[in-house]
């Protein structure tokens, strides 16, 4: 047994040290689990509670520490039922992780690459399936705002569902392209360039596809077509487009495009973006 003293003073084991290290960790990760829920405010309103007993015992206070110290009989019943929800909800999603071997998301913050990635090529796979044509650009360091600014300012967090209703045929939004951040869905039913002119090797490419190769040419930003006549799906990038991706290759070209942005320590935020154009 290792021994050693603290300020020359408290006899300390590595074991103690182990011990209050694991238990800052569970509270730090019981913590993340109810932070944006109504427990917070609860876990504030016991806090106080604590507080007050503290307060009438240092005040000999007796009626108000008899009544509080007896309140802590049904206290913990009352915590279970009060957090049913969260709990059930922690608990649920503690499960998922372990059944998913996802060990690393449930000890480390994921840089959210993932999740954005899977919200746009699932709408893309469903518009490909559909055929229902699709212009998404995805911005990367230089900013946009002037193609924007020909559409609607949504702002809105990036969903699988709300990519498809903007593209939704007959919608008011449809026809436009949909600007993408690596946070939101910046805007949509923008009108991007056109080439002029007829540039070789455009003969066979619709209004979509040469639309995404101009805006790509002039910007570092990745723009993904859908074809309303095929369904197939192609990336336009600095000078080049690539046409029938499968699902699997726009994921990968969609992580490779981001992934500078992501897993810096924080996401590139949206100032940050514009401040590059």
């Amino acid at each position: 047994m290792v021994l050693f003293k603290l300020f020359d003073v408290i006899d300390v084991r590595m074991a103690d040290i182990l011990d209050v290290l694991l238990v800052s960790i569970i509270l730090y990760y019981v913590f993340l689990l109810f932070r944006g829920t109504r427990a917070v405010q609860m876990i504030v309103g016991g806090l106080l509670l604590i507080l007050a007993w503290l307060i009438a015992q240092w005040w000999e206070l007796r009626s108000i520490t008899w009544l509080l110290s007896n309140l802590t009989g049904i206290g913990i019943v009352a915590l279970v039922i009060l957090f049913q929800p969260e709990i059930r909800s922690a608990l649920t999603r503690i499960g998922q992780s372990i059944s998913r071997a996802d060990l690393r998301q449930l000890f480390f913050h994921s840089s959210g690459l993932d999740e954005v990635t899977e919200s746009i090529t699932s709408a893309v796979q469903d518009l490909a399936k559909n055929r229902v044509g699709a212009l998404i650009v995805l911005e990367k360091r230089v900013g946009l705002r002037n193609y924007e600014e020909t559409g609607e300012i949504l702002n809105a967090k990036i969903s699988s569902r709300l990519l498809r209703a903007l593209f939704f045929p007959n919608s008011a939004l449809h026809d436009g392209a949909v600007l993408v951040n690596c946070q939101n869905i910046v805007a949509a039913g923008c009108i991007l360039p056109m080439p002029t002119g007829n540039i070789e090797g455009d003969a066979g490419y619709g209004m979509r596809h040469r639309a995404a190769k101009a805006l790509a040419a002039e910007c570092d930003a990745m723009v993904i077509v859908v074809s309303e006549e095929t369904g197939g799906i192609s990336i336009a990038y600095r000078n080049s487009l690539r046409r029938k991706l499968s699902i699997k290759e726009l994921e990968a070209e969609i992580k490779r495009h981001w992934a500078e942005l992501f897993h810096d320590d924080t996401v590139v935020t949206r100032e940050k973006l514009t401040s590059e154009e």
